[in-house]
């Protein structure tokens, strides 16, 4: 993967050159011939690639190829930075840098005249092997970027493609809601592939099941099995994320005893989904109770024996390969599901060539979905049958690798690096979105563009439509869709998985701790760029685990969650000077001072740490885009100051400051999380104007003026958090949470003239009063309510005409409020009403029989749960 490395370094060190030329200052002549010897090699790269295993020293070619780009871009960045340094501290600090910086000029410039000679001779031996010369395309693939165009505003997100599932849920459906005491567990068995877990979240999302039962809970298991963790997570779900923290804090036979009682007070339905062996389930199995429980359990798995050793008695229920008929229909879904598919392609041939290629397949769900991923994304009749030559010509082992392959490689350039860097995250594990696309703008997968200011697109927005992308051709499965229509989280297929990290530990393009020794072995020419410790890490790989090893990582990803952690030394990141992604998550350590020698970081986490203070050479972090601070208690600097590339800044949920934190010159920042506005410094001209997303936490004695000016200095918010006072708002406002602000006048007045809000959270005391009132034409645009723990609430009104959009309407432990408006009857768009922890007279005027049932009747999901009181 060598072209799409150099084509991703060519794009930033022209952007330097641009950019940064002040600070190129005498070496700018050899950066400028090292680039145009780049370019020369980059037309080289793609038939070097696609060839790698042909033979060892072509594959070492290529990986030579990749370090050295690699050490370009290394060598330019780390002298403009400090070049950069240096202009800013003054005359005296100037003087004395210059004779360091004429050493520092001269070492880079040999530094990039012997880059470029190694480079040069490369070139001559991939020539002379006879690797042919490719056209580069500027700006990528014509398919992405024509594709961009028609996605620049919205996207729309489609259930998983699934066919002839029907009968199947409907079995199991039919299954799960028996009251006979015995039947407790149904099973999906099959191979990987198949379709469990979609079949699976078909169950669980059906709305029948939905009503029945009080509470669900879905958690995966996966092959390492670990038993606390899945136990934590099925209560979280059965009670209340609120809880988190105090279930955490439960013993092991706490935690059992909790479960149990859970599920035989309540009916609920639990799946554990990919449980791989008997072992993993008997290990899991003291905390379902056997009797006098209406609850449920429906497990999937790749092992018939663990269902049925789980319960004799239970449902199984064995998937199987799709026929032909069911094959192409599928195809056929998923290619006219999918965008930016040029009708080129008569029907009938389509659906002949479609044909052919899905007898290949072997009747496997995820190869065929997969393939449509691809075909999607052709243009002409002449792509298609490209795509079946290759088929055919490789008909004798063709299987679902075959088809990872065939798709990774038609990636555009720019995505490859995008999608391999998927495999540093866990088999099963939920993506974070956001997180993912700012590690992406971190290592540089996402090039530098404007910064959102009056409409302009962000790098944000680009690597949303990367990912887009990846879940277009079918590579990547969205998870879970945010507030405002994005992706919240993203996974892949536990097969994608294992492909996407063979593929990336092959082109050493990471290594992962818990599946290899970190001793470099064989398959692993060249250096080490990244790095994920993990917490299915082994005792004997963790105690081996030497960092010292590893100076030229970009990204380390150090996430555990028991432990084991204890086997690795606090780190020393004198010895990680090019780090420009560093992922602390659950760090029991405080960061140590040389924090502060790592120029080039632009990601850093240290969400869920035990972390007390943070060190002021915090603030030698120029180069941060990303900054996650989400933790405990803990002491922080006035340091942000000097981090102009700052984007997201999201303070510990408590802190304390010695002085008050300057932020008013961060030109770039679009979101701030858990900000006290005491705890700021904000003069007259301060002035956020790129801020998108605010969280203001205010604690109850504090003056509101200060969170006004905070609100007020913020034109383009589209999301608020945590607003202890309603008087001024900006206009873009999408989505509002209030938390405890103890309001005494009825805030729907405010609220419902915001001309683009979306989503509103009224949570834990949010408003004192008794009555609330929706008026005619108010909440134009409203999507989600949610109304949480308003202990005092009484009556709520909703005039005619108002909330016309409204699609969810969640309502939690309102004890005092009778029951729902008249109008919500006429709200046609309401899909989904979700009651919780409400009482039981309430919950009984809404069922089917009861007085109010008139009102929600036309509500396709109706839900209920912890209703007992």
């Amino acid at each position: 993967m060598a072209e799409p490395i150099v084509s991703d370094v060519l794009t930033r060190i022209g952007d330097l050159l641009i950019q940064e030329s002040n600070f190129l200052y005498g070496v700018s002549d050899q950066v400028e011939l090292l680039q145009t010897e780049l370019k020369l090699m980059q037309s080289l790269l793609k038939d070097a690639d696609a060839r790698q295993d042909e033979s060892d020293i072509l594959r070492q070619w290529v990986t030579e190829t990749r370090d050295l780009a690699y050490d370009a871009e290394d060598t330019i960045v780390t002298y403009a930075l400090k070049v950069a340094s240096s202009e800013e501290g003054g005359v005296l600090k100037r003087c004395a840098c210059i004779l360091y910086e004429g050493i520092t000029m001269h070492k880079v410039g040999s530094k990039t005249v012997n880059i470029k000679a190694k480079i040069s001779i490369l070139k001559t031996s991939f020539r002379d092997y006879g690797i042919r010369e490719s056209i580069i395309q500027g700006g990528g693939s014509g398919s992405l970027n024509e594709r961009q165009r028609q996605q620049r505003e919205t996207y729309s997100y489609l259930e998983d493609d699934v066919v002839g599932f029907d009968n199947d849920v409907k079995k199991l459906v039919e299954f799960i809601l028996k009251e006979e005491e015995g039947n407790r567990i149904a099973s999906i068995c099959g191979m990987g592939g198949l379709g469990k877990t979609t079949l699976a979240k078909m169950v669980y999302s059906h709305h029948i099941v939905k009503q029945h039962f009080d509470c669900r809970a879905w958690v995966y298991v996966s092959q390492q099995c670990q038993r606390r963790h899945v136990w934590e997570e099925i209560l979280i779900s059965l009670q209340s994320k609120d809880q988190r923290d105090e279930i955490k804090k439960m013993s092991d036979a706490e935690l059992v005893e909790k479960l149990r009682q859970v599920q035989q007070k309540q009916k609920c339905l639990v799946i554990l989904d990919d449980i791989w062996t008997i072992e993993a389930w008997n290990s899991l199995c003291e905390a379902f109770p056997k009797k006098n429980t209406g609850s449920k359990i429906l497990l999937t798995s790749r092992n018939k024996d663990v269902s049925l050793h789980a319960d004799p008695r239970g449902f199984l229920y064995e998937l199987q390969h799709l026929n032909d008929k069911w094959s192409l229909e599928l195809l056929d879904k998923i290619i006219s599901h999918r965008k930016g598919c040029i009708q080129t392609i008569s029907k009938t041939r389509m659906e002949k060539l479609g044909k052919e290629m899905i007898g290949y397949c072997g009747g496997l769900p995820l190869a065929i979905t997969i393939l449509g991923g691809l075909l999607a994304a052709k243009q002409t009749q002449e792509d298609w049958e490209n795509v079946l030559r290759y088929v055919k010509s490789h008909k004798e082992n063709f299987g679902v690798n075959k088809v990872f392959a065939l798709s990774y490689n038609d990636l555009p350039c720019n995505l490859k690096p995008c999608f391999l860097y998927l495999g540093i995250f866990l088999k099963g594990f939920e993506i974070r979105s956001k997180e993912l696309i700012r590690m992406w703008m971190a290592e540089g997968f996402i090039p530098q563009i404007q910064h959102g200011e009056d409409g302009e697109d962000t790098m944000e927005d680009e690597g949303e439509r990367y990912l887009q992308e990846l879940v277009q051709r079918c590579m990547v499965h969205v998870g879970k869709i945010g507030s405002l229509g994005r992706i919240k989280t993203c996974r892949i297929h536990d097969l994608m998985h294992d492909f996407c990290l063979a593929k990336a530990q092959r082109e050493n393009f990471l290594l992962m701790s818990n599946i290899c020794s970190l001793g470099l072995s064989e398959e692993h020419i060249g250096k080490i760029r990244r790095l994920a410790i993990n917490w299915k890490s082994s005792d004997e790989c963790l105690r081996g685990i030497k960092l010292k090893k590893y100076p030229y990582l970009r990204s380390l990803l150090y996430s555990m969650l028991h432990l084991n952690h204890v086997y690795v030394k606090e780190l020393c990141f004198k010895n990680f000077k090019l780090l420009r992604v560093l992922n602390l998550e659950n760090y029991t350590r405080n960061l140590p001072e040389d924090i502060g020698l790592l120029i080039h970081l632009k990601f850093l986490s240290i969400k869920n740490s035990t972390m007390t203070s943070l060190p002021s050479s915090l603030g030698n972090l120029r180069c941060l885009q990303t900054l996650d601070l989400r933790s405990h208690a803990m002491s922080v600097p006035n340091v942000f100051k000097k981090m102009e590339q700052l984007r997201h800044l999201y303070l510990p949920s408590k802190y304390k400051v010695s002085e008050k934190l300057e932020l008013a010159d961060l030109c770039y920042l679009q979101t701030l999380e858990n900000v006290q506005p005491k705890t700021i410094q904000t003069a007259t001209s301060f002035r956020l104007n790129r801020l998108r997303v605010l969280g203001v936490w205010r604690y109850y004695k504090e003056p509101a003026q200060d969170a006004i000016q905070i609100v007020s200095s913020c034109p383009h918010i589209h999301k608020l958090n945590k607003l202890p006072e309603v008087h001024q708002f900006s206009p873009n406002l999408a989505k509002l949470t209030l938390r405890n602000t103890r309001l005494n006048v009825d805030p729907m007045a405010t609220f419902e003239n915001l001309p683009n809000l979306k989503i509103l959270r009224l949570l834990h005391k949010t408003f004192s009063g008794d009555t609330m009132v929706c008026s005619k034409g108010g909440f134009p645009l409203l999507q989600s309510l949610v109304i949480c723990r308003l202990d005092k609430l009484k009556e709520w009104r909703v005039e005619k005409g108002a909330v016309p959009g409204l699609c969810r309407l969640e309502i939690v432990a309102c004890m005092c409020l009778n029951t729902i408006p008249d109008a919500l009857g006429f709200i046609k768009n309401l899909r989904e009403l979700e009651i919780i922890w409400m009482p039981k007279s309430f919950k009984d005027r809404l069922i089917k029989g009861g007085t109010d049932f008139y009102k929600v009747q036309h509500v396709p999901s109706l839900v209920f749960q912890w209703c007992i009181l």
